[in-house]
């Protein structure tokens, strides 16, 4: 049994749909408002709830019903068009832990055509979900969320003209939290939670809204495996000595995979060399180098770079002589200057070898942006060419 229960409240045109991912995935589930759906073993119905002026239910009225209707410690409060993942609940579940301190864990939804969406209704594992995020999928802007985990009897004080919508309540749920002292994550890279195409009139103002001040994030991490992987595209004499310099300990949280590469090979050449070192990389944080290196310093700030939120992707400035290039250039990236989410590399089919290692890179980073990824841009030089 999972230590969650999936509360939403009614009104989306979607919900029998993913009532019916609800119920293929075994989720216990409270639908709050008038719906469709009829009582299973594993869902509950209510649907006199104190609703706002909109017609949406209360956010304070779901919660303060969960109270009574579920003894799970967790609540997930979602979208009522929304679909998770196999392994977005195997992931929840260990957010959801009974001994786990009070926290409040937030995320977006990918978005997927709607006849998609219902063509993956029906799979039981998770690799059609992968397939069709890395072919179609876009993630939602950081100010628009579709799900919330949170302690059940928390934060029950909500204010009555607040929709139980994760739109809705995920700003106050976060301002209440932070009053509290708990910690707020956020896991769009961990969990995958799906929901059909948005109209893009949408998003712009969604754009220009600020994103919630967390104080954290959750990847994708695999227990014992390190944070980062350095991945070296150089000549073959010198690997061993490049290993040995980026990690002088074995003890560090990163590893180095090198792979040969000359630079009067063809133009590929590098970049297959990424791919070749992609594929043995266990770390959910990727940094492609070839020839020039950074200091080892730059390393410990790369992972905590990406203990912050918003950053999926991260660029630094170089040095070519006495020029500074900076690191929001639009029209170059040059190799060991972009350090990206592992997910994200893989999502997008990796390094494009018909290109050189920069049209490469800022081909990547590009896609990556389309597709709703977050890029830092970090004014430090990590390299000197």
């Amino acid at each position: 049994m999972l230590d969650f229960v999936l509360c939403c409240g009614a009104g989306s045109t979607n919900l029998e749909a993913a009532a019916a991912n609800w119920q293929a995935l075994g989720l216990q589930q409270l639908v709050f408002g008038e719906s469709s759906l009829q009582p299973t073993a594993g869902r509950q119905l209510l649907e006199e709830v104190p609703h706002t002026p909109q017609d949406e239910p209360c956010l304070g009225a779901i919660l303060s019903a969960a109270v009574g209707l579920s003894a799970a410690p967790w609540l997930l409060l979602v979208s009522a068009e929304a679909h998770l993942t196999p392994t977005a609940v195997d992931n929840l579940s260990q957010l959801a832990r009974p001994d786990h301190p009070k926290q409040l864990v937030i995320g977006r939804a990918w978005r997927l055509p709607p006849q998609r969406l219902r063509d993956l209704a029906s799979a039981e594992e998770q690799g059609p979900w992968d397939d069709a995020i890395a072919a179609q999928g876009r993630l939602d802007p950081p100010t628009q969320f579709s799900w919330v985990l949170l302690p059940r009897a928390a934060l029950l004080e909500a204010p009555a003209w607040l929709g139980a919508s994760p739109e809705q309540a995920v700003p106050w749920l976060v301002d209440q939290a932070r009053t509290l002292g708990w910690p707020v994550l956020e896991a769009s890279s961990a969990i995958a939670l799906l929901r059909p195409s948005a109209p893009a009139l949408q998003l712009p103002s969604l754009r220009q809204a600020r994103p919630p001040e967390c104080t954290g994030v959750v990847l994708p991490h695999a227990g014992g495996a390190p944070r980062l992987s350095v991945l070296v595209a150089a000549p073959p004499e010198d690997l061993e000595g490049i290993v040995e310099t980026l990690r002088p300990a074995v003890s560090l949280p990163w590893e180095v995979i090198v792979r040969p590469d000359l630079t009067d090979w063809e133009p590929g050449s590098t970049t297959a060399a990424w791919n070749s070192a992609l594929a043995d990389a266990r770390g959910d944080l990727v940094w492609p180098l070839a020839c020039h290196h950074p200091a080892l310093a730059y390393f410990a700030y790369v992972l905590r770079l990406f203990d912050q939120p918003w950053v999926d992707l991260a660029q630094f400035a170089w040095r070519l002589g006495e020029h500074h290039h900076p690191a929001d250039d639009p029209h170059r990236v040059e190799p060991g200057t972009l350090v990206a989410q592992r997910s994200w590399i893989q999502r997008l089919g990796g390094f494009d070898e018909s290109k050189d290692a920069r049209s490469a890179l800022l081909g990547l980073r590009q896609k990556a942006l389309e597709r709703g990824a977050l890029l830092r841009s970090v004014p430090l030089e990590v390299l000197e060419i």
